[in-house]
Order: C-alpha cells, then structure tokens, then sequence
C-alpha cells in the first residue's frame, strides 16, 4: 500500500508509491509513451472495456453502463495514488509521522471524443461536466476519512498524464493538503480580527480597481491576481460569498465563464500547458468530528486557480520560494481582455 509521509520540519505530506514495476520508459521518454498510449487511447468513447468499470457516468438514456453512449465519465485512476479500502494505520517512524495512504484518486474523462477539449465544448457540455464533479464531491464528503476533496486538471506535454484526452482527477485525502490548510488559516484569521471574508474584500476591490479584470459577468469573475506568482495566472471566483463549489448553482454561468477564458488562454498563448485546480471549502462532515473550521462558512470562499506553464521554475524559485513572474498582473490582463500582444 503506498504511505501518506510528514515532512515535520515543513508541515509538508508526500504521497509514497509503492509499485510492483517502475516504468522508466515513460518516466524519461514521457512525450513518446504519450503518442503511443493516445494511439488506443483508453479515454476513447468504445475503449470502456480498457478502463477499470465507471463509477458514474453521464449517458444516453438506455445506453448500457460501461459501454459507448455517455457525455461524461468518472472511473478509478489505473494506478491510483490514494486507495480507498483500508485502515490508516496512523504511526510513528522516528521523527516522522506515517499514514497508509487512504483515500480516493477518480478520473473524470470529461468528453468521449479524443480531440475535444474546453475551447470545444459546447456551454452545455461544460455544464454538465461541472454538474458531474459537483456530484462526486458531494458523495465523497459523506465519508468522515477524508478531510479534503481536491479536483485537479493537468494539460500538456509537461504534464504527468498518460495521454493527451481531456480529464480531470479528482483525489479525496485524510489530511488537508498543507497548501490548503494555509489558505484556510489565513482566511479564517482575517475573518477573526475583521469579521469579514478576505475573498469577498479582493472581488470588491478588483471590481472597484478594474485593472486586473479580464472577464465577469455578475455571477463569476475572472481576474490576473496582484500578486502573481506566474505569467498569465488566473483566478475565478464567484462574486457573491460562497464556501463550497459544490453548492454553487451556476453552472450554466461558471460553464460559459471558463470556455471563454480558457479559449482566450489557448488562442493568446498557443495552446500552452496548464494547470487548473478547484480549491473548495473543506470536508465539514470531517472536520466537525475534530472541531476544525468553526467559522467556515463566513470566512472561505470558492476559487478556481489557472496557471499557465510557459517556463520552468529557476533555482532561485525552488530554493527560495520566491516566486519570479515577469509579466505584470496588469499586463497580463490588458493582453487577455484585448486578446493581442500589441500594447
């Protein structure tokens, strides 16, 4: 079984896999074990057979389960990172604090055709998709193992996907993912000392500022964070306060809201690598059990993180934690409102 491992002098957790066999061959040749993975790809509408059985899927009424006939797709990842049976078996390894790695690693294949992707879907499939991952998260939460649902998107060659389908993952975890966990923290220590959710404060800011916008609609806005840790890097967020995505009931909007953006990213940049990630409130069943997060509701608020990958980290980033971005927010909006670089 692979462990859920504490690094106690960062407060970080590493996912350990345990495999019977490494395949080095796609680990270094990852672009060229792509092309011929997405030769017979398994995300293909008629390819069910070579997925493990769905675990949802949105079809067309009659159409049997794992079989052609669906609009979108959840199945267990082929080697997934979190497992769902099991005890945690919390212990101790010298400093180090070890958990089995309990959890939940889906795949949401988000459209039966292999060359569509968000630029191409129509609102209503967008929808749909959305309406599906919604789905999920709310039957994962009803399990009090799990702190944390994070719903995650990787795009591109420098991605660690095994074929360029479009998906999603989605992954449930008995620990707050310590990115997560800061996010929360702050969150909840400016609603403390000001009684206000620090989310609603940045949308009426950047509403007011309008520098930043690069699209918003009255339900959801689109905007280049002030401090940017990446070229390009967007955030969507509802405009009014809202703690769980999956509540939200938008999702016409929120559908419309990222096949804009996205499209506008594609077109802009050339079709680059990305990464895309829900970050949501917390599972409350869980945390209520241990007494976390008492004032969540008012204090955290839903977003969407996009992040463009146009250049790899310097060494003065991974060592530091600094982040170098060396296109201004403020430009960066400019360009995607505009949609040209002539400026």
């Amino acid at each position: 079984m692979n462990e859920l491992r504490r690094d106690p002098m960062s407060g970080r957790w590493a996912i350990i896999e345990h495999r019977d066999k490494i395949d080095f061959k796609s680990l270094l040749s990852r672009k060229q074990h792509r092309k011929e993975v997405s030769k017979n790809c398994p995300f293909c509408e008629g390819n069910e057979s070579r997925t493990e059985p769905e675990i949802y899927a949105l079809r067309t009424r009659g159409k049997m389960e794992n079989g052609p006939g669906w609009q979108v797709r959840v199945i267990p990842d082929l080697h997934p990172a979190l497992q769902t049976r099991g005890a945690m078996d919390d212990r101790g390894y010298g400093i180090y604090d070890v958990l089995n790695a309990i959890g939940v690693h889906e795949v949401i294949v988000e459209h039966p055709n292999h060359s569509m992707g968000y630029p191409d879907f129509s609102v209503e499939h967008a929808q749909h998709i959305i309406e599906v991952m919604q789905k999920r998260t709310i039957e994962i939460k009803k399990d009090v193992r799990f702190r944390y649902v994070l719903i995650h998107k990787n795009y591109g060659e420098a991605s660690a996907a095994i074929t360029d389908h479009s998906h999603s993952h989605l992954l449930a975890t008995p620990v707050t993912p310590r990115r997560v966990k800061i996010e929360l923290d702050f969150a909840k220590e400016f609603y403390l000392y000001k009684e206000r959710c620090i989310y609603c404060d940045m949308v009426d800011m950047e509403l007011e500022k309008r520098e930043r916008i690069i699209l918003e609609d009255g339900d959801f806005l689109a905007v280049t964070p002030f401090p940017s840790r990446r070229p390009f890097e967007i955030c969507i967020l509802p405009e009014k306060h809202e703690t769980f995505f999956e509540q939200n009931q938008n999702q016409k909007q929120l559908a419309q809201m990222l096949i804009t953006i996205m499209s506008k990213m594609s077109k802009l940049l050339k079709d680059p690598d990305y990464i895309l990630t829900f970050h949501n409130g917390p599972n409350t069943t869980a945390a209520y059990k241990r007494g976390y997060w008492k004032t969540i509701h008012k204090d955290f608020h839903w977003h969407i993180e996009l992040v463009p990958r146009l250049h790899s980290r310097t060494s003065f980033e991974l060592g530091s934690g600094f982040s170098i971005n060396p296109i201004a927010p403020e430009i960066a909006a400019k360009i995607y409102r505009e949609e040209e670089f002539d400026i």
